[in-house]
C-alpha cells in the first residue's frame, strides 16, 4: 500500500480517536441539606441522584451547612447551572443549619434549575426571580406554597429524583410525584418558569 495512504489513513484515525474520546464538561449542580433532621439527608441522597440523571455534575453538602457555603455555590463564576437546597426558610428567603438567611437580595446569576427544599419557599415569585428562573424557555424554580413536613417532603422528592425526573417535565414530575404522597395537599408544590423544561443539563 502506497505509504501515503498509509500516512492519511493513520491521521484520519487519530483524529477520530481525539473527537470521540475529547471530554466535554457538564453543567454543575449542588445539593444542600440540613442536618436537623434525618429524613433531609435522604432528600439529599434522592437529590445527588436525580441530578445525575439529568446530566449534572453534582456536589452535596449534607449536615451543618452554613449560609457562606451556599453563597459561595450561588456567586459560582463556573459551570453551576443547579442548585436543591433542604431546609428550612419561609417565602423569599431560605436558611443555613444556624437559622441564617439568604434572601433574594444575596441571590445573583443566571440560573437552570433550582429547587428550595422548605416551606412557603413558592409562595411568591421572589426567589424564582432572584434566580433569574422566570420568562426562559429552559429554566424553572421549584418549591412549596405552603407548608409541608419533613415526612411528606421525603416521600414526596422518593418519588419526584427516584422515579419521575429525567421522563417527563419538571412540572410533571412534580404532579406525579405528588399523587405519591397521602393526603390531599400535603405537597402543595408550586413550580415558576418553564412548564415545558425537562431539566436535563445544557
Amino acid at each position: 500500500m502506497n505509504k501515503k495512504i498509509v500516512s492519511c489513513i493513520i491521521l484520519i484515525l487519530i483524529i477520530l480517536t481525539c473527537l470521540t474520546s475529547t471530554a466535554h464538561a457538564s453543567a454543575s449542580a449542588k445539593v444542600f441539606s440540613n442536618g436537623k433532621s434525618g429524613t433531609y439527608k435522604n432528600c439529599g441522597v434522592y437529590a445527588v441522584d436525580g441530578f445525575a440523571t439529568l446530566g449534572y455534575s453534582c456536589t452535596s453538602s449534607m449536615g451543618s451547612i452554613t449560609k457562606s457555603s451556599m453563597l459561595s455555590w450561588i456567586k459560582n463564576t463556573g459551570n453551576g447551572y443547579a442548585m436543591y437546597v433542604h431546609t428550612f426558610g419561609g417565602s423569599g428567603y431560605f436558611n443555613d443549619y444556624n437559622g441564617n438567611s439568604i434572601t433574594t437580595s444575596d441571590i445573583s446569576g443566571n440560573w437552570d434549575f433550582v429547587y428550595i427544599d422548605s416551606s412557603y419557599s413558592a409562595k411568591t415569585s421572589a426567589l424564582a426571580n432572584a434566580f433569574h428562573t422566570t420568562g426562559y424557555s429552559n429554566r424553572c424554580f421549584l418549591g412549596w406554597s405552603g407548608a409541608v413536613t419533613t415526612g411528606n417532603a421525603e416521600k414526596f422528592n422518593y418519588y419526584f429524583w427516584l422515579d419521575n425526573v429525567g421522563h417527563t417535565t419538571i412540572r410533571l414530575a412534580a404532579i406525579n410525584a405528588s399523587t405519591g404522597v397521602p393526603g390531599s395537599g400535603t405537597t402543595p408544590t408550586k413550580l415558576y418558569g418553564s412548564t415545558t423544561y425537562k431539566g436535563t443539563a445544557r
